[in-house]
């Protein structure tokens, strides 16, 4: 079973804050925002349910019940609480969920229209094949586009070469979504592809800074707050280097000097870090940052989906273009025909 989706867990979290501001209990504003979690999540929300009856806190029933809750989301829940500030921790994970729904229905909106005319075109394309395999008297002194056309089994080989393209790409965002495959591993396949490294690095330093910024608000140890900031990441790249930072951190080292000793973060982040510890302002210094690279993420993404889309209308153009040398060389062979 997936987690919740992010625009699930956007309106649980709001809600969540919302009652907690209100001054209800735990419990209660729990069980007033389950049931916005969906129908097939019930069995875990009774068992956290349970577990907040029996006096256990919020981020320790959450992380009994992986399947509906992220790890983003038991690590946020646990600062909050550590802090007592547990309406703000939720009310940041609803700005943070909220966010990347914004980029997701972005990037589909953009994208929707293209693929569609894709997929269009290129049933058209072989209804085309299909309709003159069935018309076209294949001799065998016909060679060229002509054979090609009049053998039947170049609209089979067509099929399954489009059907195989369309159910990979479709099977692959299914699996991600139903967690078959470990977003790790697509994440780190999308980091080695030029074009994209880009916006998924800013996003995670986005959610590396904001974490960090918190966690470290709440008055966290060194090395759990370096733990538990690059592992909101997600990002397999910057999960590497964790160990690596908590050996430097044990050694009473400085965020600055464990960080720069890694290989994969940017000197943009490590300056505004350095920066940060020797002001004595980390805290309000990587929330901002977390600001700006979020606006960063979102130019990057818009101008991703204008790249995507311009591709997918080039494959459009490629198989109208396809169809219409066919065409017209069949009529230049009618015409040489009659000739």
């Amino acid at each position: 079973m997936p987690t919740v989706s992010s625009k699930r867990l956007a309106a649980f979290s709001q809600q969540m804050g919302t009652c907690l501001n209100a001054g209800l209990d735990v419990r209660s504003s729990f069980a007033n925002c389950q049931n916005l979690l969906g129908k097939g999540h019930k069995a875990n929300c009774l068992k956290i349910a349970n577990m907040l009856q029996d006096g256990d806190m919020l981020h320790q029933a959450f992380n009994e019940s992986t399947s509906t809750f992220p790890p983003l989301m038991t690590m946020m829940v646990e600062v909050g609480e550590i802090s007592g500030k547990t309406e703000a921790a939720f009310k940041g994970l609803a700005d943070n969920y909220q966010h990347r729904v914004s980029l997701i229905r972005t990037f589909i909106k953009g994208i929707s229209w293209p693929i569609l005319q894709l997929v269009m075109a290129t049933g058209i394309f072989g209804i085309v094949l299909l309709v003159f395999s069935m018309l076209l008297n294949t001799d065998a002194e016909d060679s060229g586009i002509s054979a090609w056309m009049g053998d039947i089994n170049t609209f089979y080989t067509y099929c399954a070469v489009v059907a195989l393209g369309y159910t990979f790409v479709i099977g692959t965002v299914f699996a991600i979504y139903m967690q078959w495959l470990n977003v790790g591993i697509f994440l780190g396949v999308v980091m080695k592809i030029p074009g994209l490294r880009k916006p998924f690095l800013n996003l995670a330093l986005s959610r590396l800074c904001w974490t960090f910024g918190l966690v470290h608000n709440a008055g966290v140890d060194a090395e759990r707050t370096a733990a538990m900031a690059i592992r909101s990441t997600g990002n397999p790249m910057f999960i590497r280097e964790l160990s690596g930072i908590l050996n430097s951190l044990r050694k009473n080292q400085e965020f600055y000097t464990a960080f720069s000793k890694a290989d994969n973060f940017p000197t943009g982040f490590l300056a505004s870090l350095m920066t940060a510890e020797q002001t004595g302002t980390i805290t309000e210094s990587l929330i901002r940052e977390a600001a700006l690279y979020r606006e960063i993420t979102e130019t990057q993404f818009t101008w991703l989906t204008r790249v995507t889309g311009g591709i997918i209308y080039g494959c459009v153009g490629i198989v109208v273009i396809a169809m219409i040398f066919i065409l017209f060389n069949q009529y230049l062979n009618v015409i040489n025909h009659w000739l």
